[in-house]
Formats: structure tokens, C-alpha cells, sequence
């Protein structure tokens, strides 16, 4: 097991601190890396000691992280396109700020693409992430998204994404509910491709989180914690933060005799759907 360098992985997957947070990294043959964090995001109403949709943040770093780590390799910029987050086991709750180990490995990955596996642990493995992703070479990213270059000013001395975005909530009309999000600072995305802000994939999916809470407590006619079982994500594309975006979110299926509730969100920037979540929770 070979301890990596965290600045020169970074630097190859374009991402940096405060999005990048793992403060360790090991390398494990065969394009395994294993690393270790700490969690930030709020829960809210969902169980567990970590958020779902952070579990989701750190372990597809991690799957970028295991794609170059075995090899010398350029700034490559990958962009998740779907995922599937699933539930494993039960854990205790803990405290914020605890650390996790996690593990990450390349299922498949060519010029254009890649494909990778991960779980979090707390002593056993207790959620697990497939995610695929789009790979940009710096020279494509660049071209590709030259509108939405912005000069990234110095880091906060705090992580933005210990606080969550805030919304707008219109009122809900039958299982359906509407939500609105502002604009986000560049500084909302600090560490999320440098000098590019753009809305990071899971920011998208915690911010859904707490459209699916509203939703499902006024189904409910009253507040209740919940578990995520699964979320499905189809991301469509990046979102520059300077577009604020609409959360559509509808229930699917609600049982309230099997306390099992499915959700659908569409996350749209102006008439365009933007990324697709589809949310399975046990109440």
C-alpha cells in the first residue's frame, strides 16, 4: 500500500480543497485507492452519520482519484454523468466532523470515459456508489467551457459546503413541489474546477435532499427523519453557477403502511432539464 501525494493527484483530476477533503490517500494495486475524510454537510432529516448525497461527493473523487493514480498521466476533468447510491448496512449516528475510510476502484476507463465502484466504511462498509463519468482532456474542458471562466478568489478560510443552498419553496400541490435556488458565488463552488465555477453535481443532488424532506413531511402532515435506500442520478450537463435552477419534485410511490416513499426530481436551468434524481427513502 503506497501512500499518495495528495497535490499531485488534485492537480490531475482538477479538483482542489475545500471540494477535494480527503486528507489521506493510498494507493493498492490494481487501480484501487483507499483515503480517508471528514464529514461536513448537514444532514437534516436524513439518518446515518453522513448525508447521503456527501457520501456521494467524496467517493466519486475518489473513483477520479483511483483513474490516475497508477499512471503519470495530464489534467484530465471528469464529469459524472450517472450514478446509483446504495445503502448497505446501518451505522450509528455520529458526530459531525468524523472520520471515514473509503475505497475506490476503476471498473473500466478509456480516453473518453470511466467507470468506478466505492464504499465508505465505519468500522464495515455501509454504503456504496457506482458512478460513470465523461473524461475532458484540459485542452477540450477549456474549449468546451471557455464562457464560464471566472478568476477564483482566495479560499475561504471555511468549507462552503458546511452550509446548504438556499431555496424558494413554492407550495405543494398534491405530491408535487416546486423550489428555486439563486445564483451561486464562484466561492460556492471553491476547489470544484478552479476558475470554472459551476454547480458540483453533488450540491445538486444535497440541495434535492431538501426538496425530498419538504415533499415527504407534507405527505406525511409532519416532520420525520428518513433513510436514503437508493438514489439514481443522470446528470445532462454543467451548470455554470451563475444560472440559478429550478428543483421539480414529485412522489413517485407512497406507502405509508411500508413507510417506503419513491421520488422523482427534475432539475431544470430555465425550461431545460439539467440533471435527473430519482430518490427511494425508508421513514
Amino acid at each position: 500500500m503506497n501512500k499518495l501525494d495528495i497535490r499531485e493527484i488534485c492537480e490531475r483530476i482538477a479538483v482542489q480543497a475545500p471540494y477535494f477533503a480527503f486528507t489521506e490517500l493510498r494507493g493498492i494495486p490494481h487501480r484501487i485507492v483507499q483515503g480517508t475524510f471528514a464529514s461536513e454537510q448537514p444532514l437534516g432529516f436524513e439518518n446515518g452519520p453522513v448525508a447521503s448525497a456527501e457520501i456521494g461527493r467524496h467517493l466519486a473523487i475518489l473513483g477520479s482519484c483511483a483513474a490516475v493514480a497508477w499512471q503519470a498521466a495530464p489534467q484530465i476533468y471528469y464529469l459524472a454523468t450517472k450514478a446509483r447510491y446504495s445503502k448497505l448496512h446501518d451505522v450509528a449516528p455520529r458526530e459531525p466532523g468524523c472520520c471515514y475510510q473509503a475505497t475506490a476502484e476503476v471498473l473500466s476507463q478509456d480516453r473518453r470515459s470511466l467507470t468506478a465502484q466505492a464504499i465508505i466504511s465505519a468500522e464495515k462498509p455501509f454504503a456504496h456508489l457506482y458512478c460513470e463519468y465523461q473524461a475532458l482532456s484540459e485542452q477540450v474542458f477549456l474549449r468546451l467551457f471557455k464562457d464560464y471562466r471566472v478568476p477564483s478568489a482566495p479560499l475561504a478560510q471555511h468549507s462552503p459546503y458546511r452550509q446548504s443552498v438556499q431555496l424558494e419553496f413554492e407550495a405543494a400541490v398534491g405530491h408535487a413541489l416546486v423550489a428555486h435556488s439563486t445564483a451561486l458565488a464562484p466561492a460556492r463552488c471553491a476547489g470544484h474546477f478552479l476558475d470554472y465555477p459551476a454547480w458540483p453535481v453533488a450540491i445538486i443532488v444535497h440541495t434535492v435532499a431538501q426538496t425530498t424532506s419538504r415533499l415527504l413531511h407534507y405527505i406525511l402532515d409532519k416532520e420525520a427523519s428518513y433513510t436514503v435506500v437508493r438514489c439514481d442520478l443522470v446528470a445532462h450537463q454543467l451548470v455554470p453557477a451563475s444560472e440559478p435552477l429550478s428543483f421539480h419534485t414529485s412522489c413517485i410511490t407512497a406507502s405509508t403502511y411500508l413507510s417506503h416513499y419513491v421520488f422523482e426530481t427534475q432539475v431544470m436551468r430555465r425550461q431545460e432539464v439539467v440533471a435527473t434524481v430519482m430518490t427511494e427513502l425508508q421513514v
